[in-house]
């Protein structure tokens, strides 16, 4: 009897399935848990020291909303705005962007001017908080409103890219937000 000329398709199938097998088993996974690095008032002292902060949450328009993401390219969760100005100028935003599996909470200090005075990182996913150094978190400071590339002005730490790419794109999105969509600022054009 002649034999049949043999076909891929059940190798194509199991490997299929092998593919799936680790997709599955990441969505088993919990999430990982939130690590208080710091408290709200901790980071806002050590941006800020001994200033008074006055609220002055906004929310942007549906409209202002949607050309910052196709403007400047960047994620936004939502277009409430947590915001205080700051005595004797300055202006102090708390945001938060997704990591790999968490979300990351950071506060972002900001001149009257535009430019980014520093960061600090308050909540993140236990393991993934020790490249928040000041020295990753300085590659950001003196960065304004622009169409400049998230992933170009702050190092990428292997393991966290992610949330490195989060955070620096989050700070991107408060400075356009800063810059062009904030009560009092110059109207976007």
């Amino acid at each position: 009897m002649p034999q049949r000329p043999r076909t891929t398709r059940p190798r194509r199938l199991a490997a299929a399935r092998l593919r799936l097998v680790p997709a599955a088993l990441l969505a088993a996974l919990p999430a990982a848990q939130a690590f208080d690095l710091q408290s709200l008032e901790q980071g806002q002292q050590k941006l800020f020291p001994g200033r008074k902060l006055t609220a002055a949450d906004f929310k942007l328009t549906p409209e202002q909303f949607s050309r910052l993401k196709s403007d400047y390219r960047v994620p936004a969760m939502r277009p409430a705005v947590k915001a205080w100005q700051v005595e004797g100028g300055g202006w102090l935003y708390l945001d938060q962007v997704w990591g790999l599996n968490d979300i990351v909470t950071y506060l972002a200090a900001v001149s009257d001017d535009g430019k980014l005075l520093g960061i600090e990182v308050l909540v993140c996913a236990e393991g993934y908080c020790d490249h928040y150094t000041p020295a990753w978190r300085g590659q950001l400071a003196g960065r304004s409103e622009g169409k400049w590339a998230p992933t170009e002005a702050a190092t990428i730490v292997s393991g966290a890219t992610l949330s490195c790419t989060h955070v620096a794109e989050g700070v991107k999105k408060l400075l356009a937000i800063h810059g062009r969509f904030r009560p009092g600022a110059a109207p976007a054009g």
